[in-house]
């Protein structure tokens, strides 16, 4: 190491989803940064677009951004790259998404440093960057996978070496998601004029199609039979939005339907739900199901990434086949009808989610770096 610290950059593809909300990846970026010993790591990051309001989170913690904006297919990603390492001393490029893979490999190899590949989805294997990733095999030092399944899928679908990959769980900040008051509670119910004997199930999450609300949507006819004082609530943004609402329309719920675009509040929301429903098609690994089991929130889950690896249905959270509105529709009212099984999965679920703290999930990271630069 050329450095009396470890000087780490981190190359994301874009900061943001939608070009305006963080992404998870952000989120984890300001959850991890600050909390590294500033005495013995510089962290920076570097994200192949323009500056958005994304960026300006991690800026105003101090966190270092630099922006690269030539496309996301250009070669001339690696000219910038490689000048970042050289004009910052970098001793590790930590990279996120395919593009900074792609890129961030041939830079790191060009300045002779180590390069980590994050994977923190099962993705589609899309022909060019799966011939991208395996020609790039063995330039790849260490990859990281979020759980079990995403690892397998960086072997198969995207040719890192087995023996190359390390599995590190994410963690959240499980302070903030301590109880709220009842006035805040009740502030909530006043802005969205729910009826204080309506109970409320929800999920917090992106519009996109993989999230599986259109699921959850299906399943809410079946659910309104048992219970018409119901009030679903999907909290957050993206290109579905529009087709969610047309097909609340088809099926006749949408007047028990809040949507309420993007929010801060996240674990206020969640201390207001009295369900949290996770629908996805396909996860690595949720933050939103740590979130969850954090603010003591009874669940109802897809089987799917790390969510099966880390819970035990019928203990933790009720589990279902991913895609299966009817399956969907009968836990949630299993769990309606059932207040002993809510408050079991409740207490099980807080006391599980103590082993996933983000305090762990840097620790694991520092004890990553430290190895590379021996």
């Amino acid at each position: 190491m050329k450095n009396s610290k470890i000087n780490v950059l981190h190359v994301i593809d874009k900061l943001s989803m939608d070009g305006v909300n963080p992404s998870s990846c952000t989120k984890l970026f300001a959850e991890w940064i600050p909390r590294f010993d500033k005495n013995a790591f510089n962290i920076k990051v570097c994200t192949l677009r323009d500056p958005d309001p994304a960026g300006k989170l991690l800026e105003d913690l101090k966190i270092p951004v630099f922006y690269v904006n030539k496309g996301k297919v250009s070669p001339g990603n690696i000219k910038e790259i490689s000048h970042l390492i050289e004009a910052e001393n970098i001793d590790i490029v930590h990279l996120h998404g395919y593009s900074a893979a792609n890129f961030g490999r041939i830079a790191a190899r060009k300045e002779g440093i180590k390069n980590i590949v994050h994977e923190h989805a099962i993705l589609k294997v899309l022909p060019h960057q799966y011939l991208a990733d395996y020609f790039l095999r063995n330039q790849t030092d260490v990859g990281v996978a979020v759980c079990d399944a995403v690892k397998q899928f960086m072997i198969s679908g995207r040719k890192v070496p087995e023996e190359k990959i390390k599995v590190i769980f994410n963690g959240i900040d499980l302070k903030k998601y301590n109880p709220v008051s009842s006035e805040e509670i009740a502030g909530l119910r006043k802005e969205f004029k729910i009826q204080k004997d309506f109970r409320i199930v929800g999920t917090i999450t992106r519009l996109r199609k993989e999230k599986g609300n259109h699921v959850f949507i299906q399943a809410m006819p079946g659910i309104l039979e048992k219970d018409q004082k119901i009030i679903f609530m999907i909290v957050g943004e993206g290109s579905e939005k529009e087709n969610l609402q047309n097909l609340a329309r088809k099926y006749n719920v949408l007047n028990h339907i809040i949507f309420t675009g993007f929010r801060m509040d996240v674990n206020a929301l969640l201390h207001l739900f009295d369900i949290k429903v996770i629908p996805s098609l396909t996860e690595g690994f949720p933050l939103a199901f740590l979130e969850a089991m954090a603010s003591g929130k009874a669940i109802v889950a897809s089987a799917v990434g790390s969510i099966e690896e880390i819970s035990i249905d019928g203990e933790t959270a009720l589990l279902v086949p991913s895609n299966d509105a009817e399956q969907l529709m009968q836990k949630i009212v299993l769990l309606l009808e059932n207040e002993d099984l809510r408050k079991n999965l409740m207490h099980n679920a807080y006391k599980e989610v103590q082993n996933y703290s983000i305090e762990a999930n840097v620790s694991a990271l520092k004890e990553l770096y430290f190895s590379l630069i021996q």
